[in-house]
């Protein structure tokens, strides 16, 4: 009786594991349906643009951010990586070995199909965790500071804007 009642804990366990990983998985796809396109602040403006990657992730972009001030600079331009991991949701962030090469990417997208393991340097320590608000419906990710200098604390995600920066003092980026 009592291995029967220990099979039936397992298996119980083990189905909230597959469906807590199932319902992150869900997420990710609405996430990662709500992050493409280009969105705008008062002196500033992003654009996420998927590319294929399979060897990083099936939910792989460009993010190119630029400011605004007689003309258009950019300032950075990475590849962002999202992937579900430990049944939690995680982003990777990655910098050009030779950024020159990919400037052109968002008017040329199809230039990203030649993008190599080489070709990218792993942020280490700057992974970020996702979570969905359960009170607006916003995803928020975060990350360790101490661990990821320069970068990021936190980001949020939402149907019509983006918001980025550190601790409550976010900028905030209006959909295109």
């Amino acid at each position: 009786m009592v291995e029967r009642a220990l099979a039936l804990v397992a298996l119980l366990s083990l189905a909230a594991c597959t469906s807590t990983a199932d319902l992150r998985k869900a997420e990710l796809s609405e996430l990662a349906g709500w992050l493409p396109g280009a969105y705008e602040a008062k002196d500033a403006s992003l654009a996420f643009v998927p590319i294929y990657a399979p060897f990083i992730s099936d939910h792989v972009f460009v993010e190119e951010a630029a400011l605004i001030e007689g003309g258009r600079r950019v300032v950075t331009q990475r590849v962002v990586a999202f992937d579900v991991l430990d049944k939690q949701i995680m982003q990777a962030s990655y910098i050009f070995a030779d950024p020159g090469r990919w400037r052109a990417g968002l008017q040329h997208p199809e230039i990203f199909k030649s993008l190599l393991e080489a070709d990218l340097k792993l942020q280490s320590g700057c992974e970020m965790l996702w979570i969905k608000d359960k009170d607006d419906g916003k995803f928020v990710g975060t990350n360790d500071a101490k661990h990821c200098r320069g970068a990021l604390a936190r980001a949020e995600v939402s149907a019509d804007g983006y918001a980025r920066g550190v601790g409550e003092a976010l900028e905030r980026f209006r959909r295109q």
